[in-house]
């Protein structure tokens, strides 16, 4: 699916600078996939066949780089937490925050942080590492994230959280 071409760079730039440790050092890095299930005919359609479940769109972006062991969690639904094995994970390690990043700001950002705050998580947005296809529906999701009681991060900036070693 289409999404703005520098925020996906971003996006792409944000989450190889966690995942080599660059930032967030002590970061426990977990990468989350769509995956829908190839008998959803209706969703796939309008989807245009993106992210179907053994099709290359389902599978990680080729320009990631996980180094070392990286959790994947697959889901089919916009919150990452609509998959259980989310919340048990991230239980079982101790984590009681959240640096979010990643595509379509209002659709599974949005959704993922806004259940992960009704959860009780404490949540960083990174501002300039969530993309979607338009400026103002980033900027909407944006503040409707702060609004929920997300903190917004403007990057992972020497300046921003790549100071403290927060997962």
């Amino acid at each position: 699916m289409p999404v703005d071409e520098r925020g996906a760079e971003a996006v792409l730039q944000a989450a190889n600078a966690v995942l080599s440790k660059k930032v967030l050092v002590g970061a426990l890095p977990i990468l989350v996939l769509n995956q829908f299930p190839p008998t959803a005919r209706i969703g796939n359609f309008f989807r245009k066949g993106a992210a179907v479940a053994g099709s290359v769109g389902a599978e990680l972006h080729p320009r990631l780089e996980p180094s070392g062991s990286v959790k994947l969690i697959a889901k089919s639904s916009p919150s990452a937490f609509s998959n259980p094995e989310l919340q048990q994970y991230l239980r079982g390690q101790g984590v009681e925050a959240l640096y979010v990043l990643g595509v379509f700001a209002e659709a599974c950002v949005r959704s993922t942080v806004n259940e992960a705050i009704r959860l009780g998580y404490t949540v960083h947005v990174i501002a300039d590492a969530v993309a979607t296809n338009a400026a103002w529906k980033k900027r909407l999701a944006l503040w409707a994230m702060k609004r929920a009681g997300a903190n917004l991060v403007p990057s992972l900036s020497a300046s921003g959280p790549s100071d403290h070693g927060d997962p």
